[in-house]
């Protein structure tokens, strides 16, 4: 058979080699007889390696066959014998068939509207509209308007992504709707300290200071502000809420999850404790502050209190932000 052939004159090649270096000639001429027997015998066995490597790897032959004569060039006498095995396997043991079972399956009806654009308005939605340069510019406006409509940091963070847009139309909207956003809550802010200044009764410089905390945290909630100011914005938020205690808030449990949430946003692990669990005790929901509840257990490196908690609310795995968290730590 020819590529028995072609092994033996391989073989032969690299037999000459090795005697070439053996040889009394001089120096450079051994060499140039090493490298000239060599390099026969790696091109002989790089192409059977090239014609015997699978069709089912979509590489490109010109690379295979200089990945195998790489191999035997540098590896001398060691590299040739690995080729040679490697050819054993190709030609003699390797069974490689055609998979069919794939190619007679009918695309499932979801498959066929991968491409188009979902019906959904939420955060991913929208977003993927706003990405997609094709989409008519009517379509991504209403996507941008939706993603105003909605609070929180993936909202702001996506308005901020909008005012890099290519389109002058779509960078405008989103920088003028993002502008509304913060000034929004700037003159909510600002009307009621005017009317807490103004304020003599105890109950309503309670109901004011108790607004102002939540908008003081509305602003760090919804990313509008970082760094130092964001670090202002919480102490200011937790000023107003335990003013709002002590002139008798004490048993709104939204506000003292809210304190919770502050005392955790400054790392005070001991009175974010204590605002939750009194919170708890006026009546706010467990599966509300559930979330909390585990993050104070990792802070306090509890971890089999923080399985505990996620164990109490199967559902908790199953919602956005924190499922994957708790399907990480339920394994």
């Amino acid at each position: 058979m020819t590529w028995l052939k072609l092994i033996g004159y391989s073989l032969l090649g690299e037999f000459s080699a090795v005697l070439a270096l053996l040889g009394p000639q001089s120096a450079s001429l051994r060499l140039s007889l090493f490298l000239s027997a060599h390099i026969l015998a790696c091109v002989v066995l790089a192409m059977l390696m090239t014609a015997a490597f699978p069709k089912s790897y979509v590489v490109k032959r010109r690379t295979i066959f200089g990945f195998f004569f790489g191999i035997g060039f540098f590896i001398p006498i060691l590299g040739i014998i690995g080729l040679l095995m490697g050819l054993f396997y190709f030609r003699f043991f390797l069974k490689e068939g055609n998979r069919t079972e794939f190619s007679t399956v009918s695309l499932p009806p979801f498959m066929t509207e991968g491409s188009e654009t979902g019906p959904g308005m939420g955060e991913g939605g929208a977003w993927s509209r706003l990405k997609a340069s094709d989409v008519p510019r009517q379509l991504r406006l209403k996507a941008l308007l939706a993603v105003s409509a909605s609070s929180g940091q993936n909202a702001s963070r996506l308005l901020q992504l909008a005012t890099g847009d290519s389109d002058d139309e779509i960078r405008l909207l989103a920088f003028n709707l993002y502008d509304r956003r913060e000034k929004v809550i700037s003159n909510s802010i600002s009307q009621t300290l005017q009317a807490l200044r103004e304020a003599v009764n105890p109950l309503k410089r309670r109901d004011l200071c108790r607004v102002l905390a939540f908008s003081y945290w509305e602003v760090v909630y919804n990313d509008l502000a970082r760094d130092e100011l964001a670090v202002f914005f919480v102490r200011q938020s937790l000023e107003y809420a335990r003013q709002a205690v002590e002139l008798g808030g004490g048993s709104d449990p939204a506000l003292l999850v809210l304190m919770g949430r502050l005392y955790l946003k400054q790392g005070d692990v001991e009175r974010a404790g204590e605002a939750i669990r009194t919170a708890l005790e006026h009546g706010v929901h467990r599966d509300r502050v559930i979330p909390y509840l585990a993050e104070l257990a990792y802070r306090r490196r509890d971890f089999e209190e923080l399985k505990q908690y996620f164990q109490s609310d199967p559902l908790l795995r199953h919602k956005p932000g924190i499922g994957p968290v708790v399907q990480f730590w339920m394994g």
